[in-house]
């Protein structure tokens, strides 16, 4: 049952990407419905170490940390939601105030002139971390969207994963633009 979980996870993320791709510029509005559809599917191909585990939790908070388009998507977030998981998405503005509440983070470009502070004080807390900054996997964030062939895909910084506990299912590293594991 979770295998076909993962493989119908793994279908929306595709579909999504391609249903919602314009051939010239996806608008801002879409642009941000499939990166919170590829948040959502996060949740499902990513492990948290115990205590913060999804399968022992009844509700989650994805937050939102500066400002951002995605913060608009609440919506997705509410209708993804079931009887035994609500997602709930936050806005955040204080770093330290991530780690004790947030499973995922968006980092919005607003932010990017303080990316090195943010992911030093979540480095080694079982937080993942997302954002569509230019380099941001490269620059030590775990899931980094980047637009290639006019589609939305994702870096992954698997190294930066392992560092805050977390583990990637391999179904998402095979569809990644590319894999930071060194």
């Amino acid at each position: 049952m979770i295998r076909s979980l993962l493989q119908n996870g793994l279908a929306l993320i595709v579909v999504c990407s391609m249903l919602f791709a314009p051939q010239k510029a996806m608008a801002a509005d879409q642009e941000y419905l499939i990166k919170a559809a590829f948040i959502y599917n996060f949740v499902k191909f990513v492990e948290w170490p115990d205590g913060r585990a999804i399968s022992q939790k009844s509700s989650i908070d994805i937050c939102v940390f500066g400002e951002s388009p995605m913060q608009g998507t609440s919506a997705v977030f509410k209708a993804a939601s079931t009887a035994k998981l609500g997602l709930s998405l936050v806005t955040e503005n204080n770093v330290q105030n991530i780690s004790g509440h947030c499973h995922i983070v968006f980092i919005s470009s607003s932010e990017e002139g303080r990316l090195g502070e943010i992911l030093a004080a979540l480095k080694g807390h079982p937080v993942l971390t997302v954002s569509d900054m230019d380099g941001f996997a490269d620059a030590g964030g775990m899931m980094g969207f980047v637009a290639d062939d006019n589609k939305i895909r994702v870096d992954v910084n698997k190294k930066a994963m392992v560092v805050s506990g977390l583990h990637v299912d391999a179904q998402l590293l095979e569809i990644a633009h590319k894999v930071i594991d060194k």
